[in-house]
Parts: structure tokens; C-alpha cells; sequence
């Protein structure tokens, strides 16, 4: 499965730090979490106003979620690591809320706070995908935490229609050991699923969430948390030794 040794790694990683492991100064810098997870909404001239506020109004509704503080709460560290980024065009993405820790309710609470008050970046833009995954990626690199996995999680509500080439960024992108979950509005495009499974999302545990129409994005948004944040791999030893990162699943058996 695609990212399975690198996932392995950074699992060993989150355990040897907690045991106190022999690690260079710079590797004890990064704090260990469960997750890290990018949320990277869509601007393009798809989106107007009022869906813009729909997206952002939802996401931030999610992190007031109980069971989204819950979840976070029930991984093994308790705590992740999320970042907002907005996107639009090919040179159209910028960071609107840095990359912050959650370990409870109230963190949760804060971030939702700083969700609400973001103003749209971009009026007018076209649709690059890949520059969004080329960016997004690269705010992982020295962002001050460590975890068994981390996701881009993309929404979107179209198809690419400029920046270079999808399959290179997704590629790219998977050989950092990130995995790109999508979240997509069939408002406009019912196909739309069909296109982000086959040609965006990808890596270790890879999912779309679908929302019918802009209206449907809280609740979308909520549930795909809720999957992400409760897919945060545990680590356990093979017959030979070796190990692996499994995905706990229903009823406490874990699945790889």
C-alpha cells in the first residue's frame, strides 16, 4: 500500500520520542501529535460569497463538534497538528491559519474562533489543483511536529483547469509520506467524485467525502474529520519483528 514504509517510519519516530529516544536536538524540537492535517479550501471563481462562507462557517462548526473533541482526545498522544490553507489559482494559495495545536475542547474551540474571523484571499482565480497539493505540501517541512501520518484534506467543487500536471503533484506529494483526502461539491459537476478518486486523492488510507451542494459541506466536512482524525495509525510488530502502521478499525481489530 502506497506509503506504508514511510508511515512505519514516522511511527517509530512518535514512540522512540515519547521513550526518550537518542534523537539530534532538531528532531526533539518537533512535538509529537497524532496527526498532522492540512485543510485546504477552495476560492476559485466557483465559489461565490456565500459559499465561501459556508465552507469556512462549516468547518469552523466542526471543530465546536464534541465528537470531534472526543476523537481527538482518543488517539494515543490526544493532540494533532492542523493548518488552514486557501487556494485558487497556480500562484493562488496562502496559509490563513498556521499550523496549531489541538489537545482538547477548548484548543478546538480557539481554532474554530480563528476559522470564523478569516477573510477570503483570493476574489476572482481558476482552479489548480496541483498547485494546491505542490503548496500544501510543502508547509509540512519544519512545521515544529511529528506524527504517524499526515493528510491533506482538499475540498474542492471542480476540476483542474490550470497548473502543471495532477498525477505529478499527487506523486510528489506521496513520496513525502502525505496522504490526499478530498472533500468534493457536486453542485456543479455530479462526475466529481469520480475524478478526485482516480486522479487526486491517494497514500495511506485515501478517501473522498462527497457533498451534494454547498449546503451539505458542514456536516460533510464534520463526518470527514471525524474519519481522519480516527484513522491515526498505532504501531505494531509483525511476526518477523518488523514494524508496521495499522489502521484501527471497528470493534478494536486492527486492519493494515
Amino acid at each position: 500500500m502506497e506509503g506504508r514504509s514511510g508511515i512505519g517510519r514516522l511511527v517509530g519516530s512518535v514512540l522512540l520520542a515519547l521513550a526518550g529516544g537518542a534523537f539530534p536536538d532538531s528532531a526533539r524540537a518537533e512535538v509529537p501529535v497524532d496527526l498532522e492535517l492540512i485543510l485546504a479550501i477552495d476560492s476559485s471563481d466557483s465559489v461565490d460569497g456565500r459559499e465561501y462562507a459556508l465552507q469556512v462557517g462549516g468547518l469552523a462548526d466542526a471543530f465546536r463538534d464534541p465528537t470531534v473533541h472526543q476523537a481527538i482526545g482518543d488517539g494515543p498522544l490526544g493532540s494533532i497538528a492542523v493548518a488552514v490553507v486557501e487556494w485558487s489559482g497556480r500562484y493562488q494559495q496562502i496559509v490563513q491559519i498556521p499550523w496549531t495545536r489541538l489537545d482538547g475542547a477548548a484548543a478546538a474551540v480557539a481554532f474554530a474562533e480563528q476559522i470564523d474571523r478569516l477573510r477570503r484571499a483570493f476574489d476572482e482565480g481558476v482552479t489548480s489543483i496541483s498547485g494546491a497539493l505542490d503548496f500544501a505540501a510543502e508547509q509540512f517541512a519544519g512545521n515544529g511536529f511529528v506524527a504517524a501520518r499526515r493528510v491533506i484534506d482538499i475540498s474542492s467543487d471542480g476540476v483542474q483547469n490550470q497548473g502543471r500536471r495532477i498525477d505529478l503533484a499527487r506523486e510528489a506529494t506521496l513520496a513525502r509520506d502525505v496522504t490526499i483526502n478530498a472533500l468534493v461539491i457536486l453542485n456543479e459537476m455530479p462526475d466529481l467524485e469520480e475524478y478526485f478518486s482516480e486522479r487526486v486523492i491517494g497514500g495511506f488510507g485515501a478517501f473522498v467525502i462527497v457533498a451534494n451542494d454547498y449546503p451539505d459541506y458542514p456536516e460533510a466536512i464534520r463526518r470527514k474529520l471525524l474519519r481522519e482524525i480516527g484513522q491515526t495509525p498505532v504501531s505494531l510488530l509483525d511476526r518477523e519483528g518488523g514494524q508496521l502502521a495499522v489502521l484501527p478499525a471497528v470493534g478494536g481489530v486492527a486492519a493494515p
